[in-house]
């Protein structure tokens, strides 16, 4: 047996002369997406990145294995995808100078919410930070792999549902975790069964750690929503949208809801329109009434009028209900109850406050909720009954109805029976059983549809080609492509199937797809090269595809600048609109990065001897200020190999004599 190499999949070694793993059946040669980082790259010189397991916004998260420790880890890079780009086939990150400072932005409060994860790596119900380094360009954190299963899988595994019993037992833990990253400052806004896993110990794992940007909508980078278990003031980034620990008890509630009724809630922005979500008792009587009433004050849509904190959650979920509360809540079955025999009155219990920590949690059993009453049921009178009165119609109505549907069924039996002994000609007979054939065909078509293997996701306001590429193993994106002033180009607005129904594998999904703006504002060109004006171009919506570079001979204009703007032969300048839609291109004459031109210079020679062309200057006026490109790849130093964090986040250095910028 020759030497060892990692699956990247599954991240085990096996021997280097296959090229198959033997523990999961990857290929070594499968194909991966080069906006993120080869498999098989080494980071911080000990963490074997493997392949890419899911993305959004904020960036990527990679199955890895620790090479000192031989441990699979997760690891999460940022990479906002809308702000930056990868360098052809190498790890690094490359930023455009115009969305530098939001880059930066996002990326230390990215590293500071990483940071209070990693303060928090001995609580349990959190995925354990074990560490965090600044390389390429970009800052990465190292995660404990999760050994489970998300909650929507192990609910699909479970009949759909968990009984109160099953919920009141393995939930207080998180419910705690939830208080203590509150009291951090930590707020989640994405609490769902995709983010909450369940280990085989039974013990819930919080995951799905984000930015804020990209738990809001339009709040600057590609946002991640789930659907049913977003508050609605995450749908709006404006200043009265108040975002708060009421935020995160919106989304336990809703997974409350989903795990104990089976069924996802009703989106917050279809709430707003038309509330029609059903309590979970009427969904399901086994639910305890005073926790399903909880559940929805959990859930108002109202933030002020909702339920604040998660402590007040888990005290009225956990609360005895009053007395008169519970014989209002006695149902059709146990009103037998009212006939027994009255109780030996004792004094009643002193109210026990609710108690909820991660080793145990005190409550009573729901089922005996109506029977542990403190004061006896009294027995009622025959005359306190009053019996309403039958009339004649309905005493012979329930008769007559099911006379008739025995008539019914027996005249279908006696046209089938007559087809089958007695038909007209061997044609009617054929076309009959053809017929009859296509009709259950086309039943056993319908039921396959339904019969959905893939929850379909919310691609409105994702881009289309990532969309695309991530979902390409589970359904077909058809795109029709049209101008659209609300979104930009290749961002998705429209789609055919509604998020959150099941779809089969393979099926064709229709999207509309923005080509931008229908009219936009050309940007200014001073100072920028080629590439920095096709980016300005891009931001200001007029995409590539509406642009025709031209090399202009113009030898007086600074290599690698823009010389002219024109439309359709006349010359154009900034701050003029631009109508994508119609038709005609803008025509950008730009002077090559490698021309001998001229140049404005605000000195004029010292000598009269003759200047050659390679001897003219090729760089911009004095005034003219710097450009950035893009990040340089020096960075701050790196924290220790440690499993400690830096405690400091990775930001550039301000002094460029010590190294150059980060």
């Amino acid at each position: 047996m020759g030497d060892s190499k990692y699956c990247f999949k599954c991240m085990e070694q096996y021997d280097e002369s296959l090229h198959v793993c033997p523990s999961c059946g990857y290929v070594e040669t499968s194909v991966y997406d080069p906006m993120y980082v080869p498999p098989g790259t080494i980071l911080h010189g000990k963490y074997i990145c493997g392949n890419l397991l899911e993305y959004n916004g904020e960036g990527a998260t990679y199955v890895g294995s620790d090479v000192s420790t031989g441990k699979k880890v997760l690891i999460r890079e940022y990479m906002p995808i809308n702000l930056c780009t990868r360098v052809k086939s190498k790890p690094t990150i490359s930023v455009n100078y115009n969305n530098l400072a939001k880059y930066k932005a996002f990326m230390a409060e990215y590293t500071e919410l990483n940071k209070s994860l990693a303060r928090l790596r001995n609580n349990s119900s959190i995925a354990t930070v074990i560490d965090m380094f600044a390389e390429n360009n970009t800052t990465y954190t190292i995660f404990e792999n999760i050994e489970g299963v998300k909650m929507l899988d192990y609910l699909k595994e479970n009949a759909g549902e968990l009984s109160w019993e099953q919920v009141s037992k393995i939930f207080p833990p998180l419910f705690t975790t939830i208080g203590i990253l509150h009291n951090a400052g930590i707020l989640h806004r994405a609490i769902s069964p995709d983010t909450v896993y369940i280990t085989d110990k039974g013990e819930l794992r919080l995951s799905g750690f984000c930015v804020s940007a990209v738990r809001t909508a339009n709040a600057g980078l590609e946002y991640e929503l789930f659907k049913g278990y977003a508050a609605p003031e995450q749908y709006s980034a404006s200043s009265s949208s108040r975002q708060g620990s009421w935020t995160d008890v919106y989304g336990v509630s809703a997974l409350l809801y989903r795990a104990l009724t089976g069924c996802m809630p009703v989106d917050s922005v279809s709430r707003q329109k038309h509330d029609d979500l059903h309590e979970p008792h009427m969904l399901d009587s086994r639910i305890p009434r005073h926790v399903s009433r909880v559940i929805m004050e959990g859930m108002n849509l109202n933030g002020r009028d909702r339920i604040q904190t998660i402590t007040e959650l888990v005290t009225k979920l956990f609360e005895q209900p009053a007395d008169d509360e519970e014989d209002n809540n006695i149902t059709d079955n146990d009103s037998t109850m009212l006939l027994e025999e009255p109780r030996t009155e004792s004094a009643p219990a002193a109210p026990q406050p609710a108690v909820y920590h991660q080793q145990h949690v005190s409550q009573p059993e729901p089922q005996n909720v109506i029977h542990q009453r403190s004061a006896p049921v009294k027995k009622r009178r025959n005359d306190d009954y009053s019996y309403e009165k039958v009339n004649t119609v309905d005493r012979i109505k329930v008769p007559v109805i099911v006379a008739l549907l025995l008539l019914a069924i027996l005249m279908i039996l006696a046209v089938i029976i007559w087809r089958i002994l007695a038909p007209d000609n061997g044609s009617e007979v054929s076309s009959s059983r053809v017929r009859r054939s296509s009709v259950s065909t086309n039943v056993v078509e319908e039921d396959t549809k339904a019969a959905g293997d893939t929850e379909m996701p919310d691609l409105v306001g994702k881009y289309f080609e990532n969309s695309k590429a991530r979902w390409k193993d589970y359904f077909v994106l058809d795109a029709e492509y049209a101008y659209n002033d609300k979104y930009e180009n290749d961002m998705i607005y429209e789609q055919s199937v509604e998020a959150g129904e099941m779809i089969s594998r393979g099926q064709v999904v229709k999207v509309k797809v923005s080509k931008g703006k229908e009219t936009a504002i050309i940007p200014d060109y001073s100072g920028f090269t080629l590439e920095q004006y096709k980016t300005a171009l891009e931001k200001a919506g007029i995409p590539e595809s509406n642009c025709h570079f031209v090399e202009s001979k113009n030898s007086y204009a600074r290599a690698n600048s823009i010389v002219e703007l024109q439309v359709d032969g006349k010359v154009v300048y900034s701050g003029m609109e631009f109508n994508n839609k119609g038709g005609k291109k803008l025509t950008v004459y730009y002077t090559p990065e490698n021309a001998n031109t001229q140049a404005y210079t605000t000195q004029a020679p010292t000598t009269t001897e003759a200047v050659t062309t390679a001897e003219i200057t090729t760089q911009a006026p004095t005034t003219q200020p710097p450009v950035i490109t893009e990040l340089p790849t020096t960075l701050p130093p790196e924290p220790s190999t440690s499993p400690i964090v830096p405690d400091d986040p990775p930001v550039d250095n301000p002094n460029p004599d010590d190294g150059g910028q980060g």
